[in-house]
């Protein structure tokens, strides 16, 4: 790939931040010993490599050579092996090297016993910073701690200019708050647990990252996805799953065609491709009562949220960035919580968090377009797949119906959960109780609605 492949791959952080990373400075993930021959080791890993891939072709992996462990979906392949074919994916002409790493790297520690840049998490527990991570060793096979860690640890060495890392910053992702969880203190996640029918609405960057996070603990779900447009070069920063290949000049694939390939090739058995938006979905249109379990809503086109609401939707839960650094999770109990046209109101400027991002305007064409950062949007995909996973936990809902991560320079990394207020006149308040109750009735997540007022 030439430069101009990656100035266009890298246009729309470009459009957001004015800047990339230094393609001249080498980047190198370090990955203790004994973290990388556990789970959570590996998720920081992968997530880590794959999210700094497609923000940098200057890539070093001092990995030690161990097996990657179930429940990820690439069990039995070396852990070096699977961080370097995926970066090679993003970006096929990348300089990613296996070896040590050398004086001059901008080294990330990934381990527990410290550092200049230490990225360490376990269970729902993250920590990134300066010095050794106080983080116990959780029991159980959870994704979201370590993936926290490493976003984070990303969003920290693009805000800082790779400058030393400050800190240390320590959350948990179980009710995302700046304190440490004890493993008896949460319900634990089980491997078996079954996430239902997932029909996901918009396969953009968050969208795609949603089923990406949810693919590192568990593919026992069903994903039925709507999406109109192609996998486009600008996609590649953004998306987790996103391929080079996919968005190649004059053969792009078709983002349902592309995210179905993804979770085929991870074991998601059942995935139905619907490649169009969903005003014009015969299969939306034609949903019957009970279906389905949740609806990941990550689109903005169309008036999209006007058609879900007006469809009596099941539980919602989806992930949006924003245009001062921040990722969103969003959740909509049916009859708990505000809707999502609450939110985004219909015909007027989103002006709380858009879904993808940023909007900016295309100077040559006049075209409004989406920026985000890619940490962004990993970051509210790693939110919202957290979010799902919990719904099937005694006890859920563990935080309010919206919480927004906070990374711009100017100010703390931090979690924010903002209430929703209900907006008056909207569709949510028109539509019937019994009606809504009946679409939902059989529904997973059915229990839910059961503390609203019908």
């Amino acid at each position: 790939m030439d430069d101009t492949w990656r100035q266009e791959r890298n246009d729309r952080t470009l459009r957001y931040a004015g800047r990339v990373l230094p393609a001249d400075r080498l980047i190198a993930i370090k990955v203790d010993q004994k973290f990388a021959a556990r789970y959570d080791g590996q998720v920081a890993a992968i997530v880590i490599g794959n999210l700094l891939a497609r923000m940098t072709p200057a890539l070093i992996f001092d990995i030690p050579e161990v097996e990657i462990l179930s429940p990820l979906p690439w069990e039995g392949k070396t852990l070096g092996t699977k961080l370097r074919e995926t970066a090679f994916e993003a970006d096929p002409d990348g300089h990613f090297e296996l070896r040590g790493a050398r004086d001059g790297d901008y080294a990330f520690f990934l381990g527990r016993d410290g550092g200049n840049a230490t990225v360490h998490g376990s269970g729902w527990n993250a920590f990134v910073g300066r010095g050794p991570s106080p983080l116990p060793d959780s029991v159980q096979a959870n994704p979201f701690g370590p993936a926290l860690a490493a976003v984070i640890a990303v969003s920290r060495i693009f805000a800082l200019e790779m400058g030393p890392m400050d800190g240390p910053h320590m959350f948990n992702a179980f009710d995302w708050r700046d304190r440490m969880l004890a493993d008896g203190a949460t319900p634990p996640i089980g491997l078996d647990q079954d996430l239902g029918a997932l029909w996901a609405v918009g396969l953009g960057s968050v969208g795609t990252a949603v089923l990406y996070f949810l693919t590192l603990v568990t593919r026992r779900l069903s994903a039925t996805l709507f999406d109109m447009d192609f996998v486009k070069i600008q996609n590649l920063d953004r998306s987790p799953i996103f391929k080079a290949c996919d968005a190649e000049k004059d053969s792009e694939k078709k983002k349902v065609d592309a995210t179905e390939w993804y979770l085929r090739s991870v074991g998601v058995q059942k995935v139905l491709n619907e490649p169009l938006a969903l005003d014009e979905s015969s299969v939306w249109s034609n949903r019957q009562m009970g279906t389905p379990d949740i609806v990941v809503s990550a689109a903005n086109e169309r008036n999209v949220r006007y058609v879900v609401e007006q469809s009596a939707p099941p539980l919602q839960i989806y992930g949006t960035t924003g245009g001062n650094w921040e990722a969103s999770v969003v959740r909509h109990v049916p009859m708990v919580d505000p809707c999502s046209c609450c939110l985004f109101p219909p015909g007027e400027p989103q002006a709380v968090t858009a879904c993808a991002t940023e909007k900016t305007i295309q100077p040559t064409t006049g075209e409004t377009v989406d920026a985000s950062l890619p940490f962004l949007s990993f970051g509210a995909g790693l939110m919202a797949a957290a979010e799902i996973v919990k719904a099937g936990l005694l006890g859920y809902p563990f935080s309010p119906n919206r919480t927004v991560l906070y990374t711009h320079p100017a100010g703390p990394v931090r979690f924010v959960s903002p209430g929703m207020q209900r907006r008056p006149g909207c569709v949510c308040a028109e539509r019937s109780s019994s009606v809504h109750q009946k679409m939902i009735g059989g529904t997973r997540y059915e229990r839910l609605s059961s503390k609203g007022d019908s």
